[in-house]
């Protein structure tokens, strides 16, 4: 090559930015379930971006989640993952507890037994803190730990949400009003030492199905309502955020994730500002990773789930992090699982370097983006629901919980439609999976009934995955049945070779379902009865050919025949069951499956 010669890129002529934008728009679904619209292409030509949140400490608390029955086993958990490096202990009392619609039981093996906290403390010891999720029997155990630490200025907290306790739980055991002064008492006991109180709680939001923008409202319109009632009970701002302690859940999707944790954290310290509260450190934001986005099937997944949600809560500036164990849904996590979610955080901390840097998403013009929308879309969203008389009123009428469920039942079409992919459940299933073999999660008796003062509607916990894993289940109950899975028999139309990508689809579909798969070769005749059939092939070669391959089909004695595309009136014509085609509710389609061919109780039945 000479001097003369030109550079190569010079070859091609430039392209414009509008045209790069218009070519990713086509491409991608920039639409979410989270609240705002992920942009495909973010340039430096978008604007400066907003206020960075406040910075925060080095590093990250590593701590775990604890909601175990007995305190035998509370101890030893608890002992064996301070062992492993444990930075802190949440430990979740019993939902009634917390609500205040029961009395404390008196059995030795209560975990919520006042007199507990001294045993706890001595395993915790102290490097590690304890922190109670409470609720309203906080009183009592702020008092019990300050006598057990003896002053020691730790970093324990006993914390009340009374909102979260009563949309959560559906009651409360006392009014709001008196909730509030028991929770302002208790923070003047234990503010001289260090003992966090005050509680913004919004992962019962998120696990209801709170999109990315409703999770960020939640907090701040929690803290605002935190701040006002416990002035009413004389407890000004000032005094309130040191006692002051958010938490949020992470789900791994990693761009929302990180801008989500970044808008609540510019977001609240406005909110401190505007009260006259901004000094000190920044308040404290710990975050989980979610229950909702794990899965009962394909648990191994969740480990790699639990990675991204770590990371996620890392870099968008969480103070601690709680990564909960692969089996958590499915049972009691024992040693092994707890030791896995711990040795998760000591990766990104040690191997990772992760928190060395603060703010590692500041400048990223996606980020920087994404994060002013959700600030700017759950500001708009406070607003809106102070103009209906704040958080708490929207809760005692159920207009809260109803919205929350509205974002749900979007998440799940989403996932029904395949807009959204939870890989080993909703795409990528492994039928014969191994086994994790958990313990079912021990009971206790939590006391005595007391009656509920306050009754509202509850939030409904569900992951978005229960309805995939509702049609495993069927399938697993026709194998216990018959010695074998259902079976879904995939017929090419045309050149085998062109009908690879709808074989491909009607091939994850089915498995998705449960069902076994083969694929009719050309030579190959129906030798047995089959109850499912697809047909697969291109649009032009289904329009041809689909319709006289359905009507062989169906006079052979197969039961459902169903057609990898798009519904045609011929089609339609030659007997087609049903249409299998993305945009469909696969859910649906599998569901009227099992009950039209895989009928309960034909338990002797050949599900072929």
């Amino acid at each position: 090559m000479s001097a003369d010669d030109p550079p190569f890129l010079s070859e091609f002529p430039p392209i414009p930015l509008d045209r790069w934008q218009a070519e990713v728009e086509g491409s991608l679904d920039s639409s979410t379930v989270e609240g705002p619209t992920i942009r495909a292409l973010y340039t430096a030509d978008d604007g400066e971006p907003g206020p960075r949140p406040p910075p925060r400490e080095p590093g990250w608390c590593l701590a775990q989640e604890y909601a175990i029955g007995s305190l035998d086993e509370l101890r030893a958990a608890v002992a064996q993952d301070v062992g492993r490096g444990l930075e802190a202990a949440w430990i979740r009392l019993h939902d009634d507890l917390r609500a205040g619609t029961r009395a404390p039981s008196s059995s030795p093996g209560a975990v919520l037994d006042a007199s507990a906290l001294p045993g706890l403390v001595e395993v915790v010891g102290p490097s590690t803190a304890l922190c109670l999720d409470a609720g309203l029997a906080a009183p009592r155990l702020v008092e019990a730990l300050l006598a057990a630490r003896a002053g020691a200025g730790s970093t324990d907290a006993v914390l009340c949400d009374p909102l979260a306790v009563l949309v959560g739980a559906g009651a409360l055991g006392r009014s709001l009003d008196d909730a509030y002064a028991e929770l302002a008492a208790s923070t003047r006991l234990a503010s001289e030492a260090g003992v966090r109180t005050v509680f913004v709680d919004a992962v019962a939001a998120h696990d209801a199905g709170a999109s990315a923008e409703q999770e960020v409202a939640v907090v701040i319109a929690t803290g605002l309502e935190h701040l006002r009632r416990l002035e009413a009970h004389g407890l000004a701002p000032q005094q309130v955020v040191p006692q002051l302690v958010l938490r949020m859940a992470v789900a791994g999707d990693l761009l929302v994730d990180v801008a989500k944790l970044r808008a609540v954290r510019r977001l609240w310290s406005r909110v401190r500002a505007h009260a006259g509260a901004s000094e000190g450190p920044p308040t404290e934001l710990w975050t989980r990773s979610s229950w909702r986005q794990s899965t009962v099937r394909d648990p191994w997944v969740n480990l790699l789930r639990g990675t991204v949600a770590a990371f996620a809560a890392v870099v968008g500036g969480a103070s601690a992090l709680a990564v909960q164990p692969f089996t958590e849904v499915r049972g009691r996590p024992d040693a092994d699982a707890r030791r896995w979610a711990i040795n998760t955080q000591h990766i990104l901390r040690g191997e990772s370097q992760l928190g060395r840097v603060d703010d590692p998403a500041a400048g990223s013009w996606a980020f920087e983006g994404l994060t002013d929308a959700l600030a700017q879309g759950a500001w708009a969203l406070v607003r809106g629901w102070l103009a209906r008389g704040g958080i708490a009123a929207l809760i005692e009428r159920g207009e809260l919980q109803s919205e929350l469920a509205a974002s749900a039942a979007a998440r799940s079409q989403a996932l029904a439609t395949g807009r959204l992919v939870s890989t080993g459940t909703s795409a990528y299933p492994l039928l014969d999976e191994r086994s994790v073999e958990v313990a079912p999660s021990l009971a206790v008796d939590p006391g005595v009934e007391a009656q509920a003062v306050v009754t509202v509607p509850p939030l409904r916990r569900r992951r978005p995955t229960e309805p995939f894993e509702a049609l495993r289940e069927r399938s697993d109950e026709v194998l216990r049945a018959t010695g074998k899975r259902p079976h879904a028999l995939l017929v090419p139309v045309g050149d085998p070779r062109r009908a690879r990508p709808q074989l491909d689809f009607a091939r994850g579909v089915a498995e998705v379902g449960g069902f076994v798969v083969t694929v009719l070769s050309a030579e190959a005749t129906l030798s047995e009865r089959i109850r499912l059939a697809i047909l697969c092939g291109p649009p032009e070669a289904l329009e041809q050919e689909g319709p006289l391959g359905a009507g062989r089909l169906i006079r052979a004695g197969v039961s459902r025949v169903l057609v990898a595309g798009r519904p045609t009136d011929a089609l339609r014509e030659a007997g087609v069951h049903d249409f299998i085609h993305r945009g469909r509710d696969l859910v649906a389609v599998l569901s009227a499956l099992y009950d039209e061919i895989v009928p309960s109780g034909s338990n002797k039945e050949d599900s072929r």
